[in-house]
């Protein structure tokens, strides 16, 4: 109970839980932030322990190994940009269960595209990670998985697409998402590296354009 001229109740102490979670929080925030600066290879614990205000020790304390660190901090940028998409489509104003499949894709895509017009260093990273996966002998743990999901939506996408129309039946949809995929790494990692050079708008409306045409069926097709 309060009463006036008495101090305020102290605020409830956090659990080891909740201290533990906080601490893993903000030292991923801070990988992502090193990794997105330096590079996988040159992003070392002690230099990510120090970024976020903690002795040197305890990014091992918490994950074990750097590729532990590593392949959490992709995990949590790759769940940013699902939850990015389907934030976009819901934005879209539109019931997903109403959208052609076709449109889907390009709202999709549209959305992915605008997310690598003003990155953050969650988003920066996952170009970094991407990267790191080559050779194979260095990929990271859970980024071909990561990969594998993404490859199965845009396919699941297209086969809607099929069913419903606005997709062409020729269209082979795993080789399709292969490409999509392939497109949109390759211009959000050129937007990094030249995005002044860049006129986002009309990058976005030719892909747009492109991808109506490669995959729309001969009717016409509405904007997303």
């Amino acid at each position: 109970m309060y009463v006036e001229g008495m101090a305020s109740p102290l605020p409830a102490r956090r659990t080891q839980v909740e201290r533990r979670e906080e601490s893993e929080r903000t030292l991923l925030a801070a990988a992502a932030e090193v990794i997105a600066e330096r590079g996988v290879n040159r992003a070392s614990l002690a230099v990510i322990g120090e970024r976020a205000g903690m002795s040197r020790g305890l990014p091992t304390h918490h994950f074990g190994s750097k590729d532990a660190l590593v392949a959490r901090v992709a995990s949590a940028a790759q769940d940013r940009m699902a939850g990015v998409l389907l934030s976009a489509i819901e934005w879209s104003g539109r019931n997903t269960d109403e959208m052609s499949g076709l449109n889907l894709v390009r709202v999709s895509i549209d959305a992915y595209l605008d997310l690598f017009e003003h990155p953050t260093a969650s988003d920066r990273v996952l170009i970094v990670t991407w990267g790191a996966t080559f050779p194979s002998e260095s990929s990271i743990e859970g980024m071909l998985d990561a990969d594998r999901r993404a490859y199965e939506g845009w396919a699941d996408l297209i086969a809607r697409g099929q069913q419903d129309g606005s997709i062409r039946t020729d269209v082979d949809p795993p080789a399709s998402a292969v490409i999509l995929h392939g497109m949109l790494r390759g211009v959000a990692s050129l937007l990094l590296i030249e995005s002044e050079y860049t006129d986002m708008t009309s990058v976005r409306s030719t892909v747009d354009k492109w991808i109506a045409g490669a995959l729309g069926a001969d009717t016409p097709v509405d904007r997303p």
